[in-house]
């Protein structure tokens, strides 16, 4: 696991092209603080901070073959299978490390190389055996970012894994892009391939591209396909023995790491589920879970303790004190990259935190199961609502606010410049999922989720399990995501997915044998940060809130009407409520990473 940056094209001068890519590494040393290295030359320069997890004591990047330079991003779990298959044709291997099989795979197979790696990664090669080229490539969920921009002169590429990196650059497109702000409201997170950047990008999963002689080129590569396919099962019971299967499988490559590997356990189905199948592996496992001082709503921190005292882990039961929140929430923002609304940020980046410090380079988290399987109560709802506004009111459910809340909240300049650029992102991104539906191959349910997996859940929840994860050099490993998973959820029928009344019903098939009732079928509960009640008189929270959102030297008052946020303040302050408490928490992030960033509108 490492963080990567590069430039590919014209070089900047001589005399000051190491100090620009110092100052590019220097941003993501957090995420990479074992080693740093780089390469450069008049066609490229390709570097490397590196977080030493696979083949600790080799593996140093750039990688190189005759005519082929890489730096990569991420970990390879069927590595082992690939360097057996290379070793066979006469790929002879020095050291352990997962990125060893990346160039000889580039050199026999070209473009489709991708297809053959099962993992998470981010990938940048410099071909110079024809006409020079830079070619980047994501992994087929989106787990690891990679971030690029085109010098306006057309002359140079400049890529990182980080967006707080790129700008370290000097040619920086840094204009902001105000539609990204309906964007951020209407989706919780900016969803790519476009950035609250103007002319930066982002990668889209199983993104790739290929930028020469100024010309930029950019596809989507396929997933890996490497093992058998099992079979398609008739009952919820058969597929949740083929995931238990798989899963087990995944877990055993997963684990497979260098360094010591932990598991968080938030006390729901997923994470819990993966917690029992971890700890047959990893006799000594240590879980981590998080909580606030205090009494909250959705505390589960008793239901985590439950599940690790029935798998027998090294439970690690970190507290947060709301106290501390304001300073905990320009820290996060920081690493977010961009403005993303989710409020257990602040507890994903205090429980990274927490892990670091205990030891740990690796945890397993149990995100993707609810978008793979069905798990959230809207997929059900939309899929069961036959009136004719159906795909905006499923919009909605993503949004901090919809459209109506919106144009209430919006500045009459910046409502109009919404209202004459095309319209609100919430209208459009339900209108492009209704022709989804009518148009796809998939029944609803499917389709739903596939549209949840491309262009919500890589910018609003990957991103940020990446950014706030490597932010303590701590790698997240993610066995939902997996391509085999992955392709069998996909290739399940919806009414396994959701039987009946039992949404994700093949997780909670697979999870029974290995936990108590009491975990299983209990009632889905959201890992969130009760921000309604922390967000109310006498919390620090709401002063905090109040003080930033409502100075007249607020940043992001071009955008909203002061007396809108006002009125949304007091409501909260009055009687709390979800919305309103959501808004003023979106409207702090965003007003935060403005300052954090001293962009003034």
């Amino acid at each position: 696991m490492c963080r990567i940056y590069g430039r590919f094209g014209e070089p900047y001068a001589d005399d000051t092209e190491d100090d620009v890519l110092e100052g590019v590494a220097r941003r993501l040393l957090h995420g990479g603080p074992d080693a740093q290295s780089r390469t450069r030359d008049h066609t490229a320069a390709l570097g490397n901070n590196r977080l030493a997890v696979q083949g600790v004591a080799t593996g140093d990047q750039p990688f190189h073959l005759p005519g082929l330079t890489c730096v990569f991003n991420g970990e390879i779990y069927n590595h082992r299978a690939l360097r057996a298959q290379l070793a066979a044709q006469g790929v002879r291997f020095e050291g352990d490390c997962d990125g060893d099989v990346l160039l000889p795979l580039y050199e026999r197979y070209g473009d489709a190389f991708v297809e053959r790696l099962e993992g998470m990664f981010a990938i940048a090669v410099v071909d110079r055996r024809g006409e020079p080229c830079l070619k980047l490539f994501t992994d087929h969920a989106g787990m690891k970012s990679l971030y690029y921009y085109v010098s306006r002169d057309g002359r140079r590429l400049c890529f990182a894994s980080e967006l707080q990196a790129l700008a370290r650059f000097p040619d920086f497109p840094d204009a902001i892009d105000p539609s990204a702000v309906d964007r951020y409201l209407g989706g919780r997170a900016v969803w790519g391939p476009g950035t609250v950047y103007r002319d930066v990008a982002t990668l889209p999963p199983g993104g790739a591209l290929r930028f020469a002689q100024g010309r930029l080129t950019r596809w989507t590569t396929a997933p890996g396909t490497a093992g058998e396919e099992p079979a398609i099962p008739a009952t919820v019971e058969e597929a949740g023995s083929v995931l238990d299967a798989l899963l087990r499988d995944e877990l055993g490559r997963m684990l497979d790491a260098d360094v010591p590997a932990c598991v968080i356990t938030s006390g729901g189905l997923d994470s819990s589920y993966l917690t029992a199948l971890s700890r047959t592996l990893v006799p000594d496992l240590a879980s981590f879970n998080i909580a606030y001082s205090g009494d909250w709503p959705a505390d589960e921190r008793h239901f985590a303790a439950q599940v690790a005292r029935h798998c027998g882990t090294r439970h690690h039961q970190v507290i947060v004190d709301p106290g501390d929140f304001p300073e905990l929430v320009d820290r996060f923002v920081r690493h977010l990259d961009q403005p993303n609304n989710a409020p257990h940020s602040l507890s994903t980046y205090a429980l990274f935190e927490a892990i670091h410090q205990a030891g740990f380079k690796v945890a397993l988290t149990g995100d993707g199961a609810d978008e793979l399987f069905g798990g959230y109560a809207r997929y059900v709802k939309a899929a069961r609502d036959d009136s004719a506004d159906w795909h905006r009111a499923y919009q909605d459910t993503m949004a901090v606010a919809g459209p109506a809340a919106l144009r209430r909240l919006y500045s009459d300049d910046f409502r109009r410049e919404v209202e004459t650029g095309g319209g609100y992102f919430g209208d459009r991104s339900g209108d492009r999922l209704a022709r989804a539906v009518r148009d796809g191959r998939q029944d609803k349910l499917d389709t739903l989720l596939r549209y949840d997996q491309t262009e919500r859940f890589p910018y609003y929840i990957l991103r940020r399990v990446d950014h706030l994860s490597m932010a303590h050099a701590v790698e997240a490993r993610i066995p939902f995501l997996q391509p085999r998973v992955m392709r069998f959820a996909h290739a399940l029928p919806s009414g396994l997915k959701v039987h009946g009344d039992t949404v994700k019903a093949p997780v909670a098939a697979a999870a029974r044998p290995w936990l108590p009732a009491t975990v299983v079928d209990r009632p889905k509960q959201p890992f969130t940060l009760p921000i309604t009640a922390m967000i109310r008189p006498g919390e620090r929270l709401h002063d905090y809130i109040g003080d930033t959102l409502l100075a007249p030297t607020a940043r992001c008052l071009p955008f909203f009407r002061r007396d809108a946020i006002r009125e949304l303040f007091d409501l909260q302050s009055l009687s709390p409520d979800p919305h309103a408490a959501g808004t003023l928490w979106s409207l702090l992030v965003l007003e935060t990473w403005l300052t954090t960033r001293d962009i003034t509108l």
